[in-house]
């Protein structure tokens, strides 16, 4: 019974159209196909229509003989009246239309139509829709900082990773951004020690007084789990290739780790993303997102005034910069600092603010922003952003200012870029960015000799650099060991001063933080950007490049050692030491600041 259709299909599909069709002489034989197709979907197979349908076809015209007549079946003719025609086509149109209404009974419903990877496609409609509502609503709320990448999820939902966030196409920054209001003007501007005391009390005191809501049973736990050695034992299973052991590993960490916990349970998130990433083989991808997540600058902004308020360690760099700036130009009537490694610019407002002051009248300042190239079509788009900005600070103070900035590779730049000139005094600046310029394989090829070989031949009058003193290995476990001594030190000293819910912790924390130790765990090769040195090794490569150490300005060392004793926790040092000025926290130097100058040829 099914062959006259198979060989009725074949025909179409091998497009044989010299040979007539076979026809149907009898409906019921079209009946016997169609009824257990509607038995198998579960319907009942409808009540055989009026009317009768018979194919012809013939070699002249194989379409044009279509009849249908009501209670019979006529014999082949040719000789079908046009009225006939005519009614018959009206009836296969109803019949072709009657089909398509029975097909689309088992098509869904393309306005219900909804495709998430996430959610059951069992689910009720209601129960479906409300699930989608959900996930939406956790995906506005999540403090993650990138999309999620196609790896592993988290065993337990509390833990936050670092990875998962709303994956948006939104450029880094926006060209809609505000570029001053009342809080960077808070922040930025310097308002009298009296207000950086108030500020730090504040803090302090809100640090004191805050019954820790997230003191729960699982960092109760933590007094059983000795975390760091777990990561430790994690780190040589991966550096080993003992993913199962590995795995292991990760699922007790997860159970520990807290994004909101102590320093920590903290950390060691961010570490257990980064092993497993690396375990995963998506390191690089990860580290990608990461990087590319949409943050703003007022965001960027709450952790700044967070760190300066809990911590002087940048504060004091900044300050230690812009003193030897108006120092070493106080007659200048023309300035051009050129900033390796801009970032946000946070360091320059308090210093058109302090050149307005100026005694001996207010200079001309040339600022060359220079930094890595954004991702995407607008690679200098956050530089532009901090020429608007500086622009609004030199107008307000009356400060005369002109700005342009570099999104390039470091070693990419040449003496034209920066369009020096003979009569203004050069200073060279760089703040804690040198350690993204690759090293090189050997020092000849070394970018990062590349750069300081250009700094010397524009014979700046001050080459002021900030480091972050520290030193990986190249071999991953001691890496490893070294980025969990550092940044355990480095959250210990916010659990210690900061309270856990504070906004600008997590973002400090969860962004600015979390992208160099991610980078360090997850990542190998050309594809690891983080690569410090230690100010002794930072002595002797600027040292051989052709600089000479300039010595240490009392006064200014005196200005940082009283506004560490400010206010700020007793764990915070200043010291001088090899004609550096170093800080740090409880015993341990974090960030090494020098100036230099070309040596005489």
């Amino acid at each position: 019974m099914l062959y006259p259709t198979l060989d009725y299909i074949n025909r179409i599909l091998l497009e044989d159209i010299d040979e007539p069709f076979s026809e149907y002489q009898d409906v019921a034989a079209l009946s016997d196909i169609e009824k257990p197709l509607y038995d198998i979907v579960g319907q009942k197979y409808p009540p055989s229509p009026n009317s009768q349908l018979v194919v012809r076809q013939s070699k002249s015209n194989h379409y044009s003989n279509i009849c249908i007549l009501n209670k019979q079946i006529i014999p082949k003719s040719t000789n079908t009246s046009l009225t006939q025609d005519s009614r018959n086509e009206s009836l296969l149109a109803k019949e072709f239309q009657r089909g398509v209404e029975e097909g689309q009974k088992f098509l869904p419903d393309i306005n219900n139509l909804t495709i998430d990877l996430q959610v059951s496609r069992l689910l009720p409609d209601t129960e479906h829709k409300k699930k989608i509502s959900e996930i939406e609503l956790e995906e506005e709320n999540v403090h993650g900082l990138v999309g999620k990448p196609k790896t592993r999820k988290s065993s337990s939902d509390e833990n936050l990773n670092i990875l998962e966030g709303r994956n948006s196409k939104m450029p880094m920054f926006s060209t809609e951004e505000i570029t001053r209001d009342a809080m960077y003007d808070k922040v930025l501007l310097y308002h009298g020690e009296e207000s950086v005391k108030e500020e730090i009390s504040r803090l302090q005191e809100i640090r004191k007084c805050q019954v820790n809501p997230h003191c729960n049973q699982k960092e109760n736990l933590e007094e059983n789990v000795d975390l760091e050695s777990l990561l430790v034992q994690c780190s040589e299973a991966v550096a080993l290739g003992n993913c199962k052991v590995a795995e292991e590993i990760i699922k007790v960490l997860r159970k520990h780790a807290s994004p909101v916990g102590s320093g920590t349970q903290r950390l060691a998130c961010i570490l257990t993303d980064g092993l497993e990433a690396r375990l995963a083989g998506t390191g690089s991808e990860s580290y990608r997102r990461l990087v590319n997540r949409q943050i703003s600058t007022r965001e960027v902004l709450k952790a700044y005034h967070m760190n300066i308020t809990a911590s002087p360690l940048l504060r004091i760099s900044y300050c230690f910069a812009n003193d030897y700036i108006c120092k070493v130009a106080e007659d200048a009537s023309r300035i051009h600092i050129i900033d390796f490694g801009i970032t946000f610019g946070f360091q320059w407002p308090p210093l058109i603010q302090a050149l307005a002051k100026r005694r001996g009248g207010v200079p001309k300042l040339r600022i060359t922003g220079i930094d890595l190239p954004q991702p995407g079509f607008r690679p200098a788009e956050r530089l532009n952003q901090i020429g608007v900005r500086l622009e609004e600070y030199a107008k307000s103070f009356e400060v005369p200012f002109e700005y342009q900035c570099i999104a390039s590779l470091w070693e990419s730049i040449c003496i034209k870029d920066l369009k020096i000139d003979d009569d203004e005094v050069l200073i060279v600046n760089s703040m804690f960015r040198f350690m993204q310029v690759r090293d090189g394989t050997f020092p000849t090829d070394s970018p990062r000799n590349q750069v300081l070989k250009l700094i010397k031949q524009i014979k700046p009058k001050g080459f002021i650099i900030g480091i972050l003193n520290v030193s990986y290995s190249p071999f991953f476990t001691t890496r490893f060991k070294k980025v969990l001594s550092l940044y355990s030190m480095l959250f210990d000293m916010f659990d210690t001063l900061v309270p856990r819910d504070d906004e600008g912790r997590q973002l400090m924390e969860r962004v600015l933080l979390a992208r160099p130790i991610f980078n360090l765990v997850a990542c190998e090769g050309q594809d690891q950007v983080e690569r410090p040195e230690t100010y002794k090794q930072w002595h002797k490569r600027i040292s051989q490049a052709g600089f000479k150490l300039l010595s240490m300005d009392q006064d200014i060392v005196k200005a940082c050692n009283a506004k560490v004793k400010s206010g700020y926790h007793e764990g915070f040092f200043v010291q001088e030491e090899s004609g550096w000025l170093l800080q740090g926290w409880k015993g341990r130097i974090n960030y090494g600041l020098s100036v230099w100058e070309p040596k005489l040829e």
